[in-house]
């Protein structure tokens, strides 16, 4: 039984204070002061009964009888600053004002984030559903995630709008016109998306008026609710955003007394993934991987030079992609033997940023990183500083000047001079992995332009002798997470550390592709804005000079297919065209006379391999020499520990002239070895004994051991010893056998009167012999004349009747002794009947 509702009454700073629950079981409670003590309590009692009957608390001014003496009024406070609107519309928009325009918590590109999240997914789920961003629930944000990811199977009851249905629901008459949030609100969609089909014509009947608005007549709500709807699932991280987003409103609510404190609505709750039938991106079906170099080169083939001068910046010096158009050809030193270049800067595309007075403007050059750490300099390997003097000659020296600007751009502007370039750079790159089987398609996961940066952090970190600190700064990661890390770790004064890293990628670009002036029959075509319009001549002819353009109907230098390649290196046609595929010749995308692109060599490229397989030596082909089987001189190669190159696309691996005289010795050694020995299984079958039999005669001795073994590890043991084994073992068996004398046992006990258990013990205890061999126990003839012999006394006093007393023990009936001379003489006869 719960505690009786009662009220409280006080006396404070003169007045009389009554005090009772808001409402019946409430925590808070509302308190009104009064002039005399009969005006309180008798609020008190009728606001007591009043909440006992569910009914509200009564007005308490109509019981104020007594009056305070009027006081001089105070002057008016200054007037406050106008209150935050409790809906979730306004709350999200003051909060996005206070964060991101008077404290600029983010740039404008973030803010531009925020403010999409906002106006696309949070407003037009929690407006309709609450009149104050006190209503919203736990249940409502679960709902809401479980909406962003494209699972829209929550039960109705416990996220439904809280605003009557004719305010947010209800369609309106035949005629009437909406806008495009009204659409957006009633067919449960994002503004975005409506815009979008708005655009793409989708709702039949739209139209602009003179004020600018779009107005959508209401006939057309059932063509968009009609529609089959594309997935709608947003990833992982992008929910993740918006949930940071609605927290942030809530704890500004919270903040402003417009949210119950001590309550979060999001708490326990993560980011979902979406199902992958309602993703907007699918997940990767293969694990990702790294593109190699060789794939570079051939994706490289496909694209003009100024775009190579992008991806090569992101394969080999590990720019992202706003990095590699913001390099300015200031940023790049040469100091003869290396070259310093200097990430500070973003381009390509248009950035919004704040001016000196903290004004949002467009410009074309952001003079900031991504983050901090991403301003660093690198050093410049041997391979990418020959193509950024390549591209500074073609595109940025004046022909009749040798005028260089060190404020222009390293990758040029095609339209317009320092401006743009990422759009078209991304397509381009996008068919040229399509053209090589090398897109998201093909591989089953993401293939983008930021790959490229991933493969060159994938080389570094598995790179031996590479500090995990350089790997980070030469990405432009901070060198830690921790405080030494982040703040007091600066890059080294004399870049000594990245030098390592540039002779290291270095290496790997002259081992699998010689250069990065990929050959390509691509030209730029130029804008007529664009003042390298006027000398595209002069550029055509600086890049053909260096080999980076080729033309296909050169006659000095002919493009050879891949028929022609196959029989200037007398190959098959099918390994010359999987060499012009995985890079091991430098191969160049033309139209046929069909207009299909094909794959060519220069002749010169081919006639130079030709000299490289003439000159070096194969592990297949001196396999085939050796007449071994590749794996039997492989498994050679490993044993003898030669260090062997191998080819980074074909991966064959080529034999040094040291490496091939010793593997030669190396048979010539294990051939003498089984021309002189034999192992020892070998020997069993040939002396038709056990393996154990025969490791026990190499263990004592009667077979000599060889020291070698060959690369089975095996024990060998001699020829000569073998055969000396052998020789002597069937001589021992070619010798006649002398016959033994022997006496059946039974013919013993009855001569002699013992019975044969007596006698078996005599064996047993060495005195007779028994002849091995035989299924009838006999004893040796020598063995009975021995023991008659020794005991001829006992013969003598043997009894003659059967009935004599003296009987010994082992006697089991009476029967006629013969004397020593007749037992001689019967041992001997039957003995000769046996021999006989």
């Amino acid at each position: 039984m719960g505690r009786r509702l009662t009220g409280s009454l006080r006396r404070h700073q003169g007045l009389w204070w009554a005090s009772v629950p808001e409402a019946k079981g409430a925590d808070r409670r509302r308190e009104e002061s009064f002039g005399s003590e009969d005006d309180a309590r008798s609020w008190l009692a009728q606001a007591v009964s009043a909440l006992q009957a569910g009914q509200p608390v009564p007005d308490p001014d109509p019981f104020r009888t007594h009056k305070r003496a009027a006081r001089t009024k105070p002057a008016p406070p200054p007037p406050a600053p106008a209150k935050i609107q409790p809906d979730v519309a306004s709350v999200a928009q003051a909060w996005m004002n206070a964060a991101y325009e008077d404290l600029r918590r983010g740039g404008p590109d973030r803010a531009e984030r925020v403010r999409r999240i906002v106006d696309g997914y949070l407003v037009p789920w929690f407006a309709p559903r609450t009149t104050t961003v006190a209503d919203v629930t736990y249940f409502m944000v679960h709902d809401w995630l479980l909406h962003l990811v494209g699972r829209d199977h929550a039960t109705k009851n416990r996220s439904a709008p809280t605003v009557p249905p004719s305010s947010t629901g209800a369609v309106g008459a035949a005629g009437e016109e909406l806008s495009l949030a009204d659409v957006a609100r009633l067919s449960a969609m994002s503004l975005p998306t409506v815009r979008r089909r708005w655009r793409e014509g989708q709702l039949p009947g739209a139209y602009r008026n003179p004020k600018g608005h779009v107005r959508v007549p209401v006939e057309s709500l059932d063509s968009v609710r009609s529609k089959r709807r594309a997935p709608t699932g947003l990833s992982q991280r992008y929910v993740a955003d918006a949930l940071w987003v609605l927290r942030r409103v809530l704890g500004f609510a919270r903040a402003n007394g417009l949210f119950p404190p001590g309550f979060d609505p999001t708490e326990s709750l993560d980011a979902p993934t979406p199902d992958p039938a309602a993703a907007r991106t699918r997940r990767p079906t293969r694990q990702p991987r790294p593109l190699s170099l060789p794939e570079c080169a051939r994706v490289a083939s496909h694209l003009h030079p100024v775009h190579q001068i992008a991806l090569w910046l992101q394969r080999i010096m590990g720019l992202r992609i706003s990095e590699a158009f913001g390099v300015l050809l200031g940023d790049v030193v040469d100091l003869g033997d290396t070259a310093l270049l200097a990430a500070q800067g973003q381009g390509g595309r248009s950035f919004n940023v704040r001016d000196d007075h903290g004004v949002v403007v467009a410009v074309p050059y952001k003079q900031t990183m991504k983050t901090a750490a991403g301003s660093r300099v690198l050093v410049v390997p041997a391979s990418m500083l020959a193509l950024i003097h390549a591209a500074v000659d073609a595109f940025h020296t004046d022909p009749e000047t040798g005028r260089v600007d060190p404020a222009d751009r390293l990758v040029p502007g095609i339209y317009q001079p320092n401006r743009s370039g990422q759009e078209g750079y991304r397509h381009a790159f996008e068919d040229a992995v399509a053209a090589e089987g090398l897109a998201t398609a093909d591989l089953g996961f993401r293939v983008s332009s930021h790959l490229l940066r991933k493969s060159l952090a994938t080389d570094l970190a598995w790179q031996e002798g590479i500090e995990g600190a350089v790997r980070r700064r030469f990405m432009g990661h901070r060198a830690g997470d921790d405080v030494f890390g982040r703040i007091y770790t600066l890059d080294h004064p004399e870049i000594a550390p990245l030098v390592k890293v540039a002779a290291i990628l270095d290496d790997k670009i002259t081992s699998s592709i010689g250069t990065l002036l990929t050959p390509t029959t691509r030209r730029v075509h130029w804008a007529t804005t664009s003042p390298l319009a006027a000398r595209a001549e002069h550029v055509d002819a600086t890049l053909a000079a260096v080999g980076w353009l080729v033309d296909p109907g050169s006659a000095d230098e002919p493009l050879c297919d891949a028929e022609r390649v196959a029989s200037e290196l007398d190959v098959y046609p099918t390994t010359a065209r999987r060499w012009m595929a995985d890079g091991t010749l430098p191969a160049v995308v033309a139209p046929d006379a069909q207009g299909v692109p094909r794959r060519y060599v220069r002749l010169a490229a081919v006639w130079a391999h030709r000299d490289r397989l003439a000159a070096r030596i194969l592990l297949p082909d001196l396999a085939e020499q050796l007449g071994l089987r590749y794996h039997e001189a492989y498994h050679m190669v490993h044993r003898l520990g030669l260090a062997l190159e191998q080819h980074p696309t074909s991966r064959i691996y080529e034999v040094t002239p040291d490496a091939a005289a010793a593997l030669r010795a190396e048979l010539e050694r294990i051939q003498a070895l089984h021309r002189r020995s034999m192992k020892l299984p070998a020997a069993a079958t040939q002396l038709h004994l056990a393996a154990s039999t025969v490791r026990l005669l190499a263990q004592r001795g009667d077979l000599d051991i060889d020291p070698e073994t060959d690369s089975s590890g095996l024990r060998f043991v001699t020829s000569a010893s073998v055969k000396r084994y052998w020789i002597a073992h069937h001589e021992a068996k070619r010798r006649t056998a002398q016959p033994v004398a022997a006496v059946p046992v039974a013919e013993v006990a009855r001569f002699t009167g013992e019975t044969p258990r007596a006698l078996m013990d005599l064996v047993r205890a060495g005195i007779l012999e028994q002849v091995p061999g035989r299924r009838a126990v006999q004893l040796t003839a020598t063995s009975l004349r021995v023991w008659m012999t020794d005991h001829e006394r006992d013969l003598s006093t043997w009894p003659s009747t059967a009935d004599d007393a003296t009987v010994t023990p082992l006697r089991s009936r009476p029967v006629q002794r013969p004397a020593p001379a007749e037992a001689a003489a019967y041992v001997g006869q039957a003995s000769g009947q046996l021999r006989a």
